[in-house]
């Protein structure tokens, strides 16, 4: 298998705790691959058809809705897990936290060979025209390498599911 390599771009960016200029790095992609792609890719030297492959996976992303919508982790096999995460921020007393407070967002924890795959790359930098013609990323990387969406609490991470301090990673 042929190892990855990344073209990372230096951006502009706002430290939102200070309002202060500076820069961060983000990855510029290498392109897209839609859904019809990786459908007709997922059939390739087997039996089935292309719209049996697209039929079987929606069908399971709309059954992992389904888990996701009774709070539940989801478990994708070979792709990873999704979890149910909340994050109201830091308050000196648990009394001032209030529902409305609380943020709601899914946590996806990619398996190894998916993680690896990303881990294990080598890194370049983009060229300015790369740089120009990317789309923006659909979910703002936040600066620091912190998950998107994630927030600061006692113990200095993410609160996913909001369980009190279990492990939600554990199993």
């Amino acid at each position: 298998m042929a190892k990855t390599k990344l073209k990372i771009a230096k951006i502009t960016q706002v430290n939102p705790k200070t309002n202060q200029k500076g820069f961060s790095s983000r990855v510029i992609s290498n392109g897209k691959a839609g859904y019809e792609e990786i459908v007709k890719e997922a059939c390739h030297n087997t039996t089935l058809h292309k719209a049996e492959a697209k039929v079987a996976l929606e069908l399971c992303m709309e059954s992992a809705a389904n888990m996701l919508k009774m709070g539940m982790i989801v478990d994708l096999g070979p792709l990873g897990k999704l979890y149910p995460k909340c994050n109201s921020g830091w308050y000196e007393n648990a009394e001032d936290i209030k529902l409305s407070d609380v943020k709601l967002g899914l946590y996806f924890r990619p398996a190894e060979d998916v993680e690896a795959a990303v881990k294990g790359a080598s890194l370049v930098w983009a060229k300015a025209e790369e740089v120009e013609n990317e789309d923006e990323p659909e979910t703002p990387e936040e600066p620091g390498g912190e998950e998107p969406g994630g927030g600061e609490t006692p113990s200095g991470g993410d609160t996913p599911g909001g369980n009190g301090g279990d492990d939600p990673f554990a199993g």
